[in-house]
């Protein structure tokens, strides 16, 4: 089966009590009422890599991946098997009957094939739902914080060469996170419908 990644585009959450940029008056001066003063910075991987309910999703995954894996390597061995038959039948068929048994054996191997597409897809699927349900329970930590702190505005510290170590949020949303949500866990979403289904 192919290869499942783990890898995945962490979406990158901004939770900001009121982002607020300075207006221009003509006395060209700013505002400070506007202006964004508290500032705060968030290590969205390391929240997510290291809460312990993404720790939960990996193993689930596992498991899902390996029972999917001996159920497609059975019908690997089968399909093996019968190629083995057909070549040994090749000589004492008829050319139409060995034609009828080849286009059987192909449609069979193409059933298999898109059945393990079809298993991948519904496994990323379930990974980025799962990974989703961390991400939003983050992102309301992160804004619940930002009010509680007075704090403007609360930035990813992907884009930014050097913040001091006191404006670092991310182990209080990780506390939080890993309190709120220990674990999550995985469900395979329903397979979508074939064109055999919506015939019905």
């Amino acid at each position: 089966m192919s290869r499942l990644t783990y890898s995945f585009a962490l979406a990158l959450w901004v939770a900001a009590a009121s982002t607020l940029l300075a207006s221009a008056p003509s006395s060209a001066q700013t505002d400070k009422s506007l202006a964004v003063q508290n500032i705060g910075i968030i290590d969205v991987q390391r929240i997510l890599q290291q809460s312990l309910a993404y720790k939960s999703i990996r193993p689930q995954m596992t498991t899902l991946k390996k029972d999917f894996e001996q159920k497609f390597r059975t019908a690997e061995e089968e399909l093996r098997s019968t190629n083995k038959d057909l070549q040994r039948e090749r000589t004492i068929l008829s050319p139409d009957a060995f034609a009828q048994r080849q286009r059987d054996f192909r449609k069979r191997v193409d059933t298999v094939q898109r059945d393990m597409q079809a298993v991948n897809r519904l496994l990323d699927r379930a990974l980025s739902i799962s990974v989703g349900k961390i991400q939003l329970a983050a992102k309301d930590i992160t804004a619940t914080l930002a009010k509680e702190m007075k704090i403007d505005l609360i930035l990813s510290n992907s884009g930014i060469t050097f913040a001091a170590p006191r404006l670092d949020l991310t182990d209080l949303v990780l506390d939080r996170l890993n309190k709120r949500l220990p674990s999550v866990k995985v469900v395979l979403p329903p397979p979508p419908k074939t064109s055999d289904d919506r015939k019905k």
